[in-house]
């Protein structure tokens, strides 16, 4: 595979993350959502390159994780192309399938042209993806409107009224940043000024599951990578201090109103938007017929399904349990579940798995941070839907298989095979 496929969805992925920006510039001209155009031709597109770029080789490798996951996406597309119109199918079908591909379009990257080159590629999307996080961030702070919802004064830079895909492309965004320009051995202040702007803009979405997630996976991280009991009780107790401090802040302060409310309040499971993610469980439950429980509606029918239940459209699932049980009945859903359950095993054994691969970058914390975040803990992210971040986390599932399979005698090929 060449260098322009790899850079072409990169630019893609990059153009995807400012593409709410161009809708909410023409709302006023033009009688459709845009943004939702602009992204389903992105993801078509991106689709589109992966997929050759992958079965012009000839050779799709097998990967527990990713072959699960692909099971997944046949099912929903199964049971959706009798259920279901291409209108429907197609966005989704573009989107669950771009995923698969990419994790293969990484592997395929890295076998031919090495670890150092993936990292020099890395690191050049990661500066395009946090030019755009602080210009639009502090763009929307210094002059733009910012908007109060469900409690809160709430960035969504780049994502226009989207504050939750604003706080997960960040938190990828921050994932990134710190591995390959924090973590060094010389670690300039340019750099750590950078991680401390993103954060800034990351904890002002007031996006609760993702800032809360984030920090679970790195602790997560730290005690699956400990063997010596007198270092997990270290470990332990510094969490533990961590936590308390942590919650100190949070509810004797506004640095996260929203999370406050959560810890502090009485109410803290009735306000609008957990309310408004209980309902769409229970309406979307109730509305189903026992069939459709058992095999499900079909991938891409969630939103036409509400509609048509409860008369409310453009409804997102908010919940993946619930949009693949959905979409997937109780066999979509186990299948998911068995993919989350194989993909958390593989990931513990990424970690404790000894490789020596050189360089200051540490792939086994960035893999099983970015994965564990948004695969593992990513319930109530609606992260599917958004796919800026979500197709850098199976970029990433692609270099975790690309260490895993080729970690010969404890040492990684940094080159080209």
């Amino acid at each position: 595979m060449r260098l322009k496929y790899i850079y072409a969805i990169m630019a893609l992925i990059i153009l995807s993350s400012v593409s709410y920006i161009v809708n909410y510039s023409l709302k006023d001209i033009l009688s459709f959502d845009f943004a939702k155009v602009i992204n389903v031709l992105l993801a078509m597109t991106i689709f589109l390159l992966s997929s050759f770029a992958v079965l012009k080789n000839g050779k799709i490798t097998s990967f527990t994780p990713l072959n699960l996951y692909g099971l997944l996406v046949f099912w929903l597309l199964l049971v959706g192309v009798f259920s279901n119109t291409p209108l429907e199918i197609l966005p989704s079908f573009f989107r669950f399938c771009m995923y698969y591909f990419l994790t293969l379009v990484a592997y395929q990257y890295l076998m031919n042209e090495g670890l150092n080159q993936f990292n020099k590629s890395v690191k050049r999307f990661t500066v395009c993806l946090v030019i755009v996080a602080l210009v639009f961030g502090y763009y929307e702070v210094f002059f733009g409107s910012v908007r109060f919802m469900n409690g809160a004064y709430r960035l969504s830079g780049s994502f226009k009224l989207h504050p939750l895909a604003d706080s997960m492309f960040l938190g990828i965004v921050i994932i990134l940043w710190i591995e390959y320009f924090v973590v060094q051995k010389k670690m300039g202040f340019l750099n750590f000024l950078v991680l401390v702007g993103l954060a800034y803009l990351f904890l002002n979405t007031h996006s609760r599951m993702p800032l809360l997630f984030l920090i679970i996976s790195y602790v997560t991280y730290t005690l699956l990578k400990l063997k010596k009991i007198i270092k997990i009780i270290k470990v332990s107790v510094g969490v533990i201090i961590l936590l308390v401090s942590s919650y100190s802040i949070v509810v004797n302060t506004e640095i996260s109103p929203r999370l406050k409310k959560v810890f502090v309040s009485k109410n803290s499971l009735r306000d609008n938007s957990t309310k408004t993610r209980i309902e769409i469980i229970e309406n979307t439950y109730n509305a189903m017929s026992a069939y459709e429980k058992a095999v499900g509606i079909g991938l891409g029918g969630f939103n036409n399904f509400y509609r048509d239940a409860k008369g409310k459209d453009g409804v997102a699932a908010h919940n993946n349990f619930l949009l693949f049980f959905a979409e997937g009945g109780i066999i979509g859903l186990t299948i998911f579940l068995s993919y989350q359950a194989i993909l958390f095993i593989t990931l513990f054994k990424f970690i404790r798995k000894k490789m020596n691969y050189g360089g200051s970058v540490n792939y086994q914390r960035l893999v099983f941070v970015s994965v564990f975040l948004f695969e593992i803990c990513s319930f109530l992210l609606n992260n599917y839907y958004f796919f800026t971040s979500q197709s850098i986390v199976f970029i990433l599932i692609g270099l975790m298989m690309f260490l895993m399979k080729n970690n010969h005698e404890n040492k990684v090929n940094l080159k080209p095979l």
